[in-house]
């Protein structure tokens, strides 16, 4: 005669640990939901963190100015256009600052005109240099370019 085995049951389902899908995807709806109405908030227009993020994104394009003039052998302007907030390196390199952000622009006369400051970087490294300054109504920030080495530096003037 054969021996079968026995499978027992747990008669008690308290003794069952573990929740059941429909209860994991409760509870990941909820987390979604709660996410979605707290986030925005948590995220604010603040700015000050549009000075340094705009103030970031010009030290980038010098940097990049500076590095395609070197690698191309072609000299490269950024300009800064402050009436209408915006600055380019070329037709794709475009950064538009915020409405709260105030420029000031102390640049090379040859590279200036009404509105507009230009700071030009050489193939041989060096650039015509400059200095930006990017306030907000708490923090501003100086963005210079030393002429003989086209150096870019970032300083909290506040």
């Amino acid at each position: 005669m054969a021996k079968t085995k026995t499978i027992y049951q747990v008669a008690n389902p308290k003794l069952q640990a573990g929740y059941t899908l429909v209860e994991l995807l409760v509870v990941l709806a909820i987390i979604a939901v709660t996410t979605a109405v707290i986030a925005p908030r948590l995220i604010t227009n603040n700015p000050n963190s549009n000075a340094k993020n705009n103030s970031l994104q010009l030290v980038s394009l010098y940097k990049k100015g500076r590095n395609l003039a070197i690698r191309t052998g072609v000299s490269q302007v950024v300009i800064i256009d402050t009436d209408n907030k915006t600055a380019w390196l070329s037709d794709q390199n475009k950064i538009i600052f915020a409405d709260s952000i105030d420029i000031d622009t102390i640049t090379a006369e040859t590279e200036s005109d009404t509105g507009l400051s230009g700071i030009r970087f050489f193939p041989d490294g060096v650039s015509t240099g400059g200095e930006i300054t990017i306030s907000s109504d708490k923090t501003s920030y100086i963005v210079s370019v030393i002429w003989a080495n086209a150096e870019v530096r970032l300083e909290s003037a506040r």
